[in-house]
């Protein structure tokens, strides 16, 4: 019996969170469970790292295919065709044209079809096309919360039978809440200056209408104006559609030089940052997840996020919820923060402990157990 990962977002230089998911499974397979398999094969676009290879059960192998273009249409869709596995496992794509005797893909959700305005047409077409025939030709499907399995029951009428839910991880021994002031220095002295003077509220994935980040410079310019304090607001990511939006309404902002932009935090500095903010600001439009929600949680930071899609089943009561689409409630809420440290210790406190909900070994070895599970009715 042969298991098949499609595992080329191992590639991915600086990956988002629905890539990381991809690392993150292949890292901590259980050994044991990997020996219902006579073979695990890992398909991707380079070799994979000696460090990732000495993780891997003994019976697993790295098969790279070396396709510069459509790798996954073209390159894994003729493996698919020269060496069918019995079961292919796509955790952050989605499925080849050609497929293995049976399929699994893990839907991590559809909000291109409430915000189709951060994807070019391109990408629309290509998002709305390929979860259709993920959902008609997948065995299984996986996702990553209870509320992406209801949208696509709700919107696609998915056979709710074979979806299955299995939320991700936090890593943590990477996100912690004790680095020593040595290595904060070092840190932040690679960032904007302001940050290492003044306290911090925190804001990181990609700067887009979906993130509402101009809600969340609204409501901090509010926060500013009505309580005089010396915070300032970090946004790291990248541009994405609305980015000129995002713009104008920071330079009109009569506190425009509080209000910092930093495009990149490596993956190494990241937990740094985070676990020095103040709070961490995340009250988007849309997650199917919000794993950023977690790694601040386990930075110690308390969360101010959305009471809207997954973000209020992922933190039940561990973060003040708040209504996205009013900035002066995200505002009241920084403000209640500040002016309660009881409360910020208490959401510290309940936020270290709905951690320990999720951890990334949980996340691979259920989700190895769903791929056993299919395998055996072959």
């Amino acid at each position: 019996m042969i298991l098949g990962i499609d595992a080329h977002k191992l590639d991915t230089v600086n990956p988002t969170g629905t890539d990381k998911v991809t690392s993150y499974f292949v890292q901590n397979i259980d050994h044991q469970l990997a020996g219902e398999f006579d073979k695990i094969v890992l398909y991707t676009k380079k070799p994979i790292s000696k460090s990732l290879r000495e993780q891997l059960p003994p019976n697993a192998i790295n098969k790279v295919l070396g396709w510069p273009i459509f790798w996954s249409s073209l390159g894994l869709s003729w493996e698919m065709y020269l060496h069918t596995p019995d079961v292919l496992f796509v955790p952050s794509h989605s499925l080849p044209f050609v497929l293995a005797h049976k399929n699994v893909v893990i839907i991590h959700d559809i909000g291109f079809l409430k915000y189709p305005q951060n994807y070019s047409p391109k990408q629309y077409l290509h998002l709305v096309n390929t979860t259709k025939l993920d959902l008609k030709k997948a065995d299984y499907i996986i996702t990553i919360s209870q509320f992406v399995k209801k949208t696509l029951i709700d919107t696609y009428y998915a056979d709710p039978n074979k979806i299955k839910v299995v939320p991700l991880g936090v890593d943590r021994e990477k996100f912690v809440d004790n680095f020593s002031q040595k290595i904060v220095d070092e840190v932040l002295e690679k960032y904007p200056p302001t940050i290492a003077k003044h306290p911090y509220f925190f804001f990181i994935g990609r700067l887009d209408h979906r993130k509402n980040i101009v809600n969340i410079i609204k409501a901090f310019s509010d926060f500013k104006f009505k309580n005089k304090t010396d915070h300032v607001l970090l946004l790291a990511g990248k541009a994405g559609h609305g980015y000129q939006e995002i713009l104008k309404e920071s330079e009109k902002s009569s506190f425009s030089s509080d209000i910092v932009f930093c495009d990149y935090v490596s993956d190494e500095d990241l937990p740094v940052i985070m676990s020095q903010a103040e709070i961490f600001l995340f009250p988007t439009l849309y997650e199917g997840f919000g794993l950023p929600i977690l790694e601040a949680q386990a930075c110690g930071v308390p969360v101010i996020c959305s009471n809207t899609t997954s973000m209020p089943e992922i933190t039940g009561d561990s973060a003040l919820l708040v209504n996205p689409e009013n900035f002066q409630e995200i505002g009241l809420a920084i403000k209640k923060l500040i002016d309660n440290p009881t409360l910020a210790v208490r959401l510290r406190e309940k936020g270290l402990e709905n951690i320990k909900s999720y951890n990334w070994q949980t996340f691979s070895r259920e989700t190895l157990k769903i791929l056993i599970e299919l395998s055996k009715k072959i």
